[in-house]
C-alpha cells in the first residue's frame, strides 16, 4: 500500500536511433491513421495534455498552426488540456472529461517536468492510465508523448519511457534539440537587466532557451516546435498503425479507470459554503468552501485511490485526512492519513490537488477530513476550496 502521493529523439531533422528497450520488443506506432485523414481533408482534433509548458502560447500554437498551414482543406481543431503546476497524477483523474470527451485524434502528453525524474511505479502508473483511458475512448486516438528539459540541460527522463516502450508510443525528447543549438554562433546574449534577475542563472548553459528555470521563451519555444516538425514531417507518409489494443498494464491498471465526484456528494458538518459552478471554471459541478477549524467531512466510495481537485488559497489552510480509520488513528499508517497544507506560497491562489492515497484494497473506503486549527505562516486563514473528490480503480461510472 503506498502514500500520497522505437524511440524518437529528434535532433533539428536527424533521427537518432532509440536504445534497446527493457522489455520484449514493441512496434512503435505510426501517426499514419491522423495524417490519413488530413491529407483527405477531414476534421482531425489534436489534444496537447500537459502543465505549463504546454498551457504557454508557444510549441502548442506554433504546432497547431503547421498543422494548419500544411493541410487547409482540413479543419484541425486544437483542444489545449493543459494546467500548470500539475502532473500525471491529476492528468489520470481529468483525462476522461478534458481529453477524451473531445474525441481527438492525437494527443500530445507533456508531464516529464512536473512529474520529475526519478522511475517510479506510482508515475508509470498514472501515465498509463492515461493512456489506457485514451485507448479505450470512443475516438482511440495516437499518442505522443513529449519530454521537455530545464535550464540544466540535464534532465533525466524517469518513469515515462517504460510506459512509452510497453505500449509503442512514440517519444519525442527535446532536450538534443537544445543542446544541439547551443553550437549557434547567433544565440542572444544576456541584457544587463537578465544579468541583474534573481530568477536567471547564466552559469547554467541553457538559460538562453528559458525565461526561469523550466519554462522556454520565446527562443526556445521555437527550437521545441521545429524538433516536434521534424517528427511529424517524418509521419506524413507513414503507414496507419491498427486501431490500438491494450496489452497487460506495465504496473497497475489502477488509473485506467477515474471520476470525478462533486463535493456536494460528501456528507458536511460544520461551516461549508457551497458556492454554485462558474461558466469558465475548472469545476463544472460547484464547489465546497471550508471556512473555519473542524470543518469536516465525510465520503465513502469504492476504489483504489482518492484524491483532491482543490484550490490553494492566500487563506488557505491544513486539513487531516483518513481513510477507513477515526481521526485520532490516522497516523498509525502512512497510506490511510496523513495532513495536507494549502498554504498560498509564492504562485499562488490557483488550482491544485492533493493525491491522498492510491494502492487501497479494491472494495468500498471511507475518506474523512478535517480542517486544523493551526494554518502556515504565509496563510491569512483556514480555508478549504474543494471542487471534485476523485477516485481511480472503480467500475462505478
Amino acid at each position: 500500500m503506498r502514500a500520497m502521493q522505437l524511440v524518437l529523439y529528434i535532433l533539428f531533422g536527424t533521427i537518432i536511433a532509440a536504445p534497446a528497450a527493457e522489455s520484449p520488443a514493441v512496434t512503435v506506432r505510426t501517426l499514419g491513421r491522423v495524417f490519413t485523414k488530413l491529407k483527405a481533408g477531414r476534421p482531425v482534433t489534436v489534444a496537447y495534455f500537459g502543465g505549463s509548458i504546454t498551457a504557454a502560447s508557444g510549441y502548442r500554437v506554433q504546432v497547431t498552426r503547421w498543422f494548419r498551414e500544411h493541410f487547409p482543406k482540413a479543419e484541425v481543431r486544437e483542444v489545449n488540456a493543459a494546467i500548470g503546476g500539475t502532473g500525471s497524477d491529476l492528468g489520470a483523474f481529468r483525462c476522461g472529461v478534458d481529453v477524451a470527451a473531445h474525441d481527438p485524434d492525437l494527443v500530445f502528453v507533456e508531464f516529464n517536468i512536473n512529474d520529475g525524474s526519478p522511475v517510479d511505479d506510482f508515475h508509470k502508473a498514472t501515465m498509463e492510465g492515461i493512456v489506457r483511458q485514451l485507448w479505450a475512448s470512443r475516438s482511440k486516438p495516437e499518442i505522443v508523448f513529449l519530454y521537455t528539459t530545464s535550464r540544466t540541460l540535464h534532465e533525466r527522463r524517469g518513469s515515462h519511457p517504460a510506459v512509452a516502450r510497453h505500449y509503442g508510443i512514440p517519444e519525442i525528447d527535446l532536450q538534443p534539440s537544445l543542446l544541439e543549438a547551443l553550437k549557434r554562433s547567433d544565440l542572444p546574449r544576456p541584457t544587463p537587466a537578465q544579468l541583474k534577475d534573481k530568477n536567471l542563472d547564466w552559469n547554467q548553459r541553457g538559460q538562453v532557451f528559458m525565461s526561469d528555470s523550466v519554462h522556454p521563451n520565446a527562443l526556445g519555444h521555437g527550437i521545441y516546435t521545429q524538433a516536434i516538425v521534424t517528427y511529424l514531417n517524418s509521419q506524413i507518409d507513414a503507414p496507419p498503425s491498427p486501431l490500438p489494443s491494450l496489452p497487460a498494464p506495465l504496473v497497475s491498471a489502477e488509473f485506467a479507470t477515474t471520476r470525478l465526484v462533486a463535493p456536494t456528494e460528501a456528507t458536511l458538518s460544520g461551516d461549508w459554503e457551497i458556492k454554485p459552478p462558474v461558466k469558465q471554471g475548472r469545476y463544472r459541478h460547484g464547489t465546497i468552501n471550508a471556512r473555519r477549524p473542524g470543518d469536516a467531512l465525510e465520503f465513502a466510495f469504492t476504489g483504489r485511490a482518492v484524491a483532491l481537485f482543490l484550490d490553494v488559497q492566500r487563506d488557505g489552510g491544513k486539513f487531516s485526512w483518513s481513510i477507513d480509520a477515526g481521526e485520532d488513528k490516522h497516523d498509525a499508517d502512512p497510506s490511510r492519513g496523513g495532513v495536507v497544507d494549502t498554504a498560498p506560497g509564492p504562485f499562488f491562489p490557483r488550482n491544485h490537488y492533493a493525491t491522498l492515497t492510491h494502492g487501497l484494497p479494491p472494495g468500498r473506503h471511507v475518506l474523512r477530513i478535517k480542517v486544523l486549527p493551526e494554518h502556515d505562516a504565509t496563510s491569512t486563514g483556514h480555508q478549504l476550496l474543494i471542487g471534485y473528490i476523485m477516485i481511480a480503480g472503480s467500475a462505478e461510472p
